[in-house]
């Protein structure tokens, strides 16, 4: 073979391999600019424009959590001290007062003294338009209280205070056990009316 045989051949060859690639079909451009047009359209009208415009998370916690005050036995069990606790703000005043007692009732995170018996539960919340509210519990609030003035007295205003010193609009907490109300916790205090607030067990 001649080398001007093998050199056209080389040449040939040559531009074979270094062809550039087509490029892809307008219609298959168009097809997959319209599938991510309409996910993203999707995902805005199913989660809002967050899912697609993120917010970063500093800023969404400062707007969806609010601090209250939990009142708690100090260790002498002599006074109420409060403790501050982080909660998801309520859309309803009765809303934040059922947040609050729920809240109250897991107890102390620190040094503090519980003065509800542990096994209490809240069974529902009854705000009134006069701003009572009337807080029904489980049994235990009464059949497992140690007894005495003092504890009785804790653990009336730990509740009342926890409510009326966080919810504005109310005004007067009433107790109530298993939906009947009461005439007293533990022999002490008059629980068949509802009780204001008292900032001056709060220490």
């Amino acid at each position: 073979m001649s080398a001007a045989k093998r050199k056209g051949k080389k040449n040939r060859a040559g531009k074979k391999r270094g062809a550039p690639k087509k490029p892809l079909p307008w219609g298959t451009i168009i097809a997959g600019l319209i599938i991510i047009a309409a996910a993203s359209s999707y995902m805005v009208l199913k989660y809002g424009a967050k899912a697609v415009y993120p917010v970063s998370s500093t800023s969404l916690s400062r707007k969806q959590t609010s601090t209250i005050s939990l009142y708690y036995a100090d260790p002498t069990g002599e006074w109420l001290t409060a403790e501050q606790r982080v909660v998801i703000p309520a859309s309803s005043p009765e809303e934040r007062v059922k947040r609050a007692i729920q809240e109250l009732l897991k107890g102390p995170q620190g040094q503090l003294v519980h003065p509800i018996p542990p096994a209490t539960e809240l069974r529902s919340v009854r705000m009134e338009k006069d701003g009572v509210v009337w807080l029904d519990f489980s049994s235990p609030l009464v059949a497992a209280h140690p007894g005495g003035s003092s504890a009785e007295n804790l653990t009336i205003y730990s509740i009342v205070n926890t409510v009326l010193l966080n919810v504005k609009d109310a005004h007067r907490v009433g107790i109530l056990v298993e939906g009947k109300s009461i005439d007293t916790l533990a022999g002490h205090l008059d629980c068949s009316r509802p009780f204001a607030a008292d900032t001056t067990v709060i220490r």
